[in-house]
């Protein structure tokens, strides 16, 4: 078996390959449940002292500054290449006018109604930059009041000036400035948006025509998640019809069939077999195995869709309430109207079974059931690829991740005012219980935003060989897949 690890990176004036670089040496060069150590180092044939992989040109990257990592075969006789989808170049022209437009739009909304509670101390201090940031911006451009300044206030003034300057260009420019131009379609970013987008649909096209691999994992950072989120969304769009499922008899897709009753029945709906569901929360793990199931049901009749898992980090999409739309209403309105996927999908009434599915039956047959072939609409890429969430709980601002949180909440299919979820969130940076209490031996850090693959750091107060964040980056990952 051969596999494909494509990685995004977020924010910001990245550097070509350093994403890379270190993501591997987290999850695969240090990783010794991989490869046997016992096997002699296949550079040198003497002792190993980490997992060996190579840098190779691969005109797929379409960049000379980009190489595919590819690496030695592991215990379970795979394979693997690691990919980075590298975009900063594309987002360049970026000036303060853009940067403003976002926050003026940000700040300008009703606290009660449009700002989520959990962003709200957030928003203040926004509002406080934008104020401070105001202040020294008018008072460089306003006339003196005639008063000779002391030379306390004039080094004051001037280092006030400066600092809020090297903050705009350095902070809200080059960084923020990324988000501001990308999550909002105003006419000067449509471009910037669509090449972006378009690049990256364009690498993965390439990676599933090739024929190369038997499965692609699609790991995001940051602002990266949104990006990877969109690229994702488009690309299941040429990749989920089957050749020809008029050729399918009834009854060849049970795996189908499963997935979707376990949809209805965390919904409270009406079941295949003609019960009612239970209405009972979904069980992610039970949800992610019956994902897996599914694809290897959709390969094997001919579905091109290879794309198993999306692993995000330290994502903003669960802010999306508040960077991608208008209000809660309205992501509602757009995840219910399809323009934006849910995990699970939504699912649609079908007149003739009865039935609420993600999918759709192409013969036209008016005598269709529940077991005749479907095909997935449009915005159902989260029928087949597993998605889970690397998050770092936030509290006071300094400690964990102010840009993350769990997006199952914010991403599960709301059916009749019940969310079903089916994304994995898993506390990290520090560990959390399932009551959302920090796991014991398990302590906050600071700004742990850029630390989801960082092998130096971790919440773990008895410093354990592998620490909490890098073993669930692992095992989400999966490498070693049977």
């Amino acid at each position: 078996m051969k596999q494909a690890i494509v990685i995004l990176h977020g924010m910001g004036e990245q550097i070509p390959m350093q994403t890379l670089n270190s993501f591997v040496d987290a999850v695969w060069t240090t990783d010794k449940s991989l490869v046997n150590q016992s096997k002699p180092d296949p550079n040198t044939g003497a002792d190993r002292s980490q997992n060996a992989s190579w840098s190779k040109p691969d005109n797929r990257n379409n960049s000379s500054e980009l190489r595919r990592i590819t690496t030695e075969r592991d215990e379970a006789g795979n394979y693997t290449d690691f990919y980075e989808y590298y975009w900063a170049h594309l987002m360049h022209g970026t000036t303060w006018e853009h940067v403003q437009s976002w926050i003026v739009d940000l700040l300008l909304r009703n606290p009660f109604k449009r700002v989520p509670h959990r962003v709200l101390h957030a928003w203040v201090v926004l509002w406080l930059i934008a104020a401070v940031t105001a202040y020294f911006t008018l008072k460089g451009m306003l006339p003196s009041d005639g008063a000779k300044p002391t030379t306390t206030r004039a080094i004051l003034s001037g280092v006030g000036g400066l600092i809020v300057a090297s903050f705009v260009s350095n902070v809200l420019i080059k960084r923020f400035g990324d988000v501001a131009r990308y999550v909002k379609a105003l006419p000067p970013n449509v471009d910037r948006r669509q090449e972006i987008r378009h690049h990256g649909v364009a690498l993965l096209q390439r990676l599933i025509d090739s024929g190369d691999y038997d499965r692609i994992v699609v790991v995001a950072h940051s602002l990266g998640t949104i990006v990877a989120y969109d690229i994702l969304s488009m690309l299941f769009v040429d990749n989920n019809q089957l050749d020809d499922p008029t050729i399918l008899s009834r009854g060849q897709q049970p795996e189908r069939e499963k997935l979707e009753d376990m949809i209805r029945d965390a919904a409270g709906l009406p079941l295949s077999t003609g019960a009612n569901g239970s209405g009972r929360p979904m069980d992610v793990t039970a949800y992610q195995a019956q994902q897996a199931k599914a694809l290897a049901e959709f390969r094997a009749q001919g579905g091109s869709w290879i794309i198993s898992d999306f692993i995000t980090l330290g994502s903003p999409l669960a802010h999306a309430e508040f960077l991608m739309s208008e209000s809660h209403a309205d992501l509602r309105k757009r995840q219910a109207d399809r323009l934006l996927p849910t995990c699970p999908p939504m699912p649609e009434y079908d007149g003739t079974t009865k039935l609420r599915h993600i999918t759709y039956d192409r013969s036209g047959s008016r005598n269709r059931t529940p077991q005749d072939p479907r095909t997935s609409h449009h915005a159902a890429p989260f029928a087949y690829t597993r998605w889970t969430n690397l998050y770092s709980d936030e509290k006071l601002l300094l400690t964990g991740d102010l840009i993350s949180g769990p997006v199952a909440p914010t991403f599960g299919a709301d059916l009749n005012g019940t969310t079903v979820c089916g994304i994995r969130d898993v506390g990290v940076l520090p560990a959390l219980s399932q009551d959302g209490t920090v796991a014991a031996g398990h302590r906050r850090t600071f700004f742990s935003h850029n630390n989801y693959w960082a092998s130096d750091k971790g919440s773990d107060t008895d410093h354990p060989e592998v620490p909490h964040h890098i073993a669930e980056l692992r095992r989400a990952l999966a490498i070693l897949q049977p």
